[in-house]
């Protein structure tokens, strides 16, 4: 008999390996979180794990909370052998791990026992690591914390956004599921335990994060613009406006003061310890996303800010 298979995931990185799984083996149930008001009009939308498992007519559920008995009903319910858990958001109970005969399974994005935790991509980015990677793991209780049974790599290019780097690994993980799912199904399986003296944590992004702090250094800003796209983002204040830096290009050197922004038609440079950092693409409140000389010009076509890490920065008199 075929084993019976459940997915749970929610965000659109887990949309190619449900794909992946689906291709392989009939999956009995998805679980994703529910759906929520998502965009600027706020639109209660469903999650892109759901509307991908319409498309395919799968069975979808969405619970709120695991520590209702109800979840715990639905679950038993179904007798599920194996799970695949790829970005669901969720922390899962020790007797839903320990349902599964054939094990629960998680597809996380990091090189384990490297950034363990809900954000270990932009972690990655953040600390200037030059590579990352997927890494197939049998869950357990612990965060992040089981065996695992095969990795991917994939090196971290020098303008990759977190953004740019997840959609990459999500293809990255339904091949490497493609490859070791027989294996998990035949129970041929050659586990590594992970070694807690490299265990480095990724939590949680917070909205503070976003705001740049102007006594770091060029390359140090220039990896947490990158780290934290698309959310939170990355801003600098200019008089009262909130400036989101979308982009950023080369780092070269500079003559002028240190927290200085220089604008003109070929572009904009923000001058922290180490150089002048190229910023390529802004965003004002309310306005698309435009070049940063265009977004700039209510202050002149050309011109510069002496920027300070509070919220009172004014302009160059």
């Amino acid at each position: 008999m075929a084993p019976r298979v459940a997915f749970l995931g929610t965000s659109a990185a887990a949309v190619p390996p449900l794909a992946a799984l689906a291709k392989r083996c009939a999956v009995h149930a998805v679980f994703c979180s529910p759906d929520r008001p998502s965009g600027r009009g706020l639109a209660v939308a469903p999650p892109p794990v759901k509307t991908e498992a319409q498309k395919q007519g799968l069975d979808v559920y969405q619970p709120e909370k695991w520590k209702d008995e109800a979840t715990k009903a639905v679950w038993d319910s179904l007798g599920i052998d194996m799970a695949l858990v790829v970005a669901y958001g969720h922390i899962l109970p020790s007797w839903m791990l320990d349902s599964c005969r054939l094990g629960a399974w998680n597809l996380h994005f990091s090189l384990l026992p490297r950034w363990r935790g809900a954000a270990p991509v932009n972690h990655a980015i953040l600390a200037g690591d030059d590579e990352t990677g997927v890494s197939l793991m049998k869950m357990t209780p612990g965060l992040d914390a089981g065996s695992v049974l095969a990795q991917s790599k994939r090196s971290i290019g020098p303008k990759t956004t977190a953004g740019e780097l997840l959609a990459e690994l999500a293809q990255d993980a339904a091949a490497l599921l493609d490859d070791c799912l027989g294996a998990i199904f035949k129970g041929t399986l050659d586990l590594k335990t992970q070694d807690e003296t490299l265990v480095t944590l990724a939590p949680k992004l917070k909205k503070e994060m976003a705001w740049l702090d102007l006594s770091k250094d060029a390359h140090e800003l220039h990896r947490q613009i990158r780290a934290l796209q698309p959310w939170p983002g990355a801003e600098l204040q200019l008089g009262d406006t909130i400036i989101k830096i979308l982009e950023v290009g080369a780092i070269s050197d500079s003559d002028a003061a240190l927290g200085t922004l220089e604008w003109d038609k070929r572009g904009a440079r923000l001058t922290v310890g180490g150089g002048a950092l190229e910023l390529v693409t802004l965003q004002r409140p309310g306005k698309p996303a435009q070049p940063a000389s265009q977004a700039l010009q209510p202050w002149g076509a050309k011109g510069n800010f002496k920027l300070t890490a509070a919220s009172d920065q004014l302009p160059v008199k």
